[in-house]
């Protein structure tokens, strides 16, 4: 109670000691008051609008993430998800022995049991040919894909003795229709699994390095991801090449993920190659596909930068009026400023109707039309109007265009903000500050 008591006592000080200097002031020099005055009015103005536009943008970025996941969920369930496809398992058995619980005694016990045990796939060969098949619910668009899939396993007995072995190997997880499924053993089509259904499984006996192999392809349909997963289980793979050919233009390898050997192509489609030997891995072989077209988080994040793009323009308007003698009245500001904002108020809106380069497009054609058709009604001469359209194009129209080239955002900002800073530069060099401010 006391710490509280003595911190609004010192606040009290504070504001006292602050309005007998603002009344004193106002006695001696009321034009310097009322210039502080009409600085901090526009100042208000500037932050109130500010706060409105990034309160828009979390908004914005709120309802897309919600539609996104919603919608995404309804694709993958119509189409197909992220596809996983895994190693296939070849193992045998062997006579050992299984822990277990006593129940009675509660230790732990030992029985003689089969162990199954891992022998590794000796070589095998991976191709997979991607190609997009873009999906799109409402407004929003999805990086669909058609897979084709080929896999040819070479099966060996790596033991000394001869050995039952046991080859398993599950459809993939996440996709949609599988199709055209062919299996061929030795180079026949296999016949001695006749249901498919739970994956593909081959028993047999081998000898000391006899070989057999197996080859599987299949078609699917997937959305965003495609997986080959080998660190579910680790074993030794012997060999490994793994070959994925794509044209989606955008595809990035996910953390954690094996890095290809190599990738090249051309403008149409991209190769990715994994190539490895005697390798122990816990990574799976990953590619995660992005498209254009989804600026939900893009708009948001030029939200998010409003108060920057407002400030940026208002203090624009008001150096060069300053340096130029032109006399606006605080109104006049907050006129302005919310014919900037109209961009931001309107373009929330109508990215729900239309394409959202569209409704940016038109946002700022509208906003920038009203902005500078105001300066032209003040009758404050050419100049201000020339100025208020140059400002809306550098902190407007160019910022906006920034955030769709997202690898180039800061650097467009940064040019068109130094731009402007020269330009001001330039037109106010040669004014006298102290008969000015």
């Amino acid at each position: 109670m006391t710490a509280g008591a003595l911190i609004f006592l010192g606040f009290a000080i504070i504001a006292a000691s602050f309005i007998l200097v603002s009344v004193k002031i106002l006695q001696v020099r009321p034009d310097f008051v009322k210039k502080v005055l009409k600085y901090a009015l526009i100042f208000i103005f500037a932050i109130v609008f500010s706060i409105i536009a990034a309160t828009i943008g979390f908004r914005i970025d709120d309802r897309h993430s919600r539609s996104y996941s919603a919608n995404l969920k309804s694709v993958q369930e119509i189409w197909g998800g992220n596809i996983t496809q895994r190693l296939p398992e070849l193992t045998y058995k062997v006579r050992g022995f299984a822990e277990y619980e006593n129940k009675k005694t509660g230790e732990i016990e030992k029985i003689p049991a089969d162990i199954e045990k891992n022998m590794g796939i000796a070589d095998q060969k991976i191709s997979a040919l991607i190609k997009s098949n873009i999906r799109q619910k409402g407004l929003l668009k999805y990086p669909g894909y058609s897979l084709s899939f080929h896999g040819r396993y070479l099966i060996k007995n790596l033991n000394n003795t001869n050995e039952n072995l046991f080859f398993k190997f599950r459809l993939p997880e996440g996709a949609g229709n599988i199709t055209d499924l062919k299996v061929l053993f030795e180079g026949k089509a296999y016949t001695a699994d006749p249901d498919f259904s739970d994956g593909i499984e081959w028993r047999g006996s081998l000898r000391n390095g006899e070989t057999k192999k197996i080859e599987i392809s299949y078609n699917a349909q997937g959305t965003g991801l495609f997986d080959y997963a080998m660190g579910n289980r680790k074993s030794e793979i012997k060999n490994l090449e793994v070959e994925i050919v794509t044209d989606f233009a955008e595809c990035d390898i996910p953390n954690g993920a094996m890095i290809p050997a190599s990738q090249g192509g051309d403008n149409e489609m991209t190769k990715y190659t994994w190539k490895a030997s005697n390798i122990v891995t816990g990574q799976n072989i990953s590619l995660k596909f992005t498209i254009p077209g989804n600026y939900g988080e893009l708009v948001s994040k030029l939200f998010y930068y409003a108060p920057i793009a407002i400030f940026l323009f208002t203090g624009f308007i008001l150096i060069f009026c300053t340096a130029g003698g032109i006399a606006l009245h605080p109104m006049h500001y907050l006129f302005m400023i919310t014919g900037y904002f109209i961009f931001y108020l309107l373009g929330s809106y109508m990215v729900s109707y239309i394409p959202i380069i569209t409704a940016v497009a038109v946002s700022l054609a509208v906003s920038t039309g009203i902005v500078v058709y105001y300066a032209y009604l003040i009758k404050k001469g050419s100049e201000l109007v020339l100025i208020t359209l140059y400002s809306s194009v550098l902190f407007q129209w160019v910022f906006s265009i920034a955030f769709f080239i997202p690898e180039h955002t800061g650097f467009i900002i940064t040019i068109a903000s130094i731009v402007a800073f020269v330009f001001l530069m330039k037109r106010t060099a040669a004014i006298d500050w102290e008969n000015k401010w």
